[in-house]
């Protein structure tokens, strides 16, 4: 009877062990399931953030995905995801900002920063035989720094600069150009259109016409000439910076322009009429022209390389009004029955204006020999000059 009760008692210890070590077992494999899920969780996220970051994720409602301004640059995120998310979930009372805000797509904030290649400084090496006088800025600032960006394989980030120079010499025309060369994108803006800082950075949704501001609206629902989305790296201008207002009554859009060109503070921007969401501008490319800086506060001028642009010569004035008429014609050549001639004589007259006033010039005497069948353009509103050619002031 006593070998009875020591082998039950022997029977419940084995037991007892093998019920903890089932207990033991059942936990371990508990946890490892829970750990596997954890993982798969961070998988899911991880391919997500994956395909999100290569735009391969699909775009509801028949939308296609676009890579932005060039297809094989730096990839960059403009905005969060969480910061489009609040934004969306705001409840707004004017019906346009609603619409407008439920236009951002999540991949539209993935954009790409343009690296320079060969082809980009040899298209603005070649802008220097359309604007000559621009040849010293071209070769002597643009070119060496997208020259080194090339081997360094870094964005194009110019250095934040201004041209100066008198009215008509072609400086809007040529950032223009320039911007679309090196595939930035971006826009000019006039001077005069800004006088409050509320056009460059919105109005907040406490007033009646709230809207955003013009970087918010070209970076987020503007396209480049390609139809893409912007580039991080966009190129902006400012034409006539002098012009631009000086009231504080919206707040200052030279103190607005200050923090645009800091990196610090350019990486965090916000529009007032959209303040849940934050832009990335560290890497946008600043340019501006001016006729005088003379009225532009002292750290604003700190923070730009002036550059002088002079009025062409008179050698380069004539070059200039020759690539302008060549210009024009290719572009009429398999639209117009005739392409009207330009004698020398005209083409010299035509090289005493600046060089907007020559293309004003030659564009409406073509358009006056088109429309007459004449074989010759006879110049509309030119008058001979002997004091007007330009030189350098």
């Amino acid at each position: 009877m006593t070998e009875n009760i020591h082998h039950k008692h022997h029977q419940h210890e084995q037991d007892e062990q093998t019920s903890a070590l089932e207990r033991y077992l059942i936990t371990k494999v508990r946890t490892l399931e829970q750990r596997l899920a954890t993982e798969r969780n961070k998988y899911a996220q991880l391919h997500k953030s994956i395909e999100e970051k290569h735009l391969v994720d699909q775009v509801d409602e028949g939308e296609t995905l676009e890579a932005s301004a060039c297809q094989d640059g730096q990839p960059f995120e403009l905005f969060s995801d969480l910061g489009l998310r609040r934004l969306k979930a705001v409840k707004v009372s004017h019906d346009h900002l609603t619409e407008k805000f439920r236009q951002i797509r999540d991949s539209d904030r993935h954009r790409t920063l343009v690296v320079p290649k060969p082809q980009h400084i040899d298209a603005v090496q070649g802008l220097a035989d359309k604007y000559k006088n621009f040849s010293a800025f071209i070769n002597e600032f643009v070119v060496p720094q997208l020259y080194l960006q090339s081997l360094t394989k870094s964005p194009v980030r110019l250095q934040n600069f201004c041209l100066i120079g008198p009215p008509g010499i072609g400086k809007t025309a040529f950032l223009t150009e320039l911007s679309e060369v090196l595939e930035l994108g971006g826009a000019v803006f006039d001077a005069n259109s800004i006088q409050s800082s509320a056009v460059l950075n919105g109005l907040t949704r406490q007033f009646g016409n709230a809207d955003v501001g013009l970087l918010f609206q070209n970076m987020i629902f503007c396209r480049t000439q390609l139809g893409r989305l912007h580039p991080g790296n966009a190129l902006f201008c400012i034409d006539e910076i002098e012009k631009m207002g000086k009231s504080d009554q919206l707040g200052s859009t030279f103190d607005l322009m200050l923090a645009l060109l800091e990196k610090q503070t350019a990486r965090r921007f916000v529009d007032a009429c959209a303040p849940e969401i934050q832009l990335n501008f560290e890497h946008i490319n600043w340019g501006f022209t001016s006729n005088s800086l003379e009225q532009i506060s002292a750290p604003l001028r700190s923070r730009l390389i002036q550059v002088e642009i002079p009025a062409p010569t008179p050698e380069q004035s004539l070059e200039i009004a020759t690539g302008i008429y060549e210009q024009e014609i290719t572009n009429l050549k398999g639209k117009v029955e005739r392409i009207p001639d330009l004698n020398y004589a005209d083409l010299e007259q035509i090289a005493t204006y600046s060089p907007r006033q020559q293309k004003q010039l030659i564009q409406l005497a073509i358009a006056k020999a088109v429309r007459t069948g004449a074989s010759q353009v006879s110049l509309v509103g030119a008058e001979k000059k002997s004091t007007i050619r330009m030189g350098f002031l």
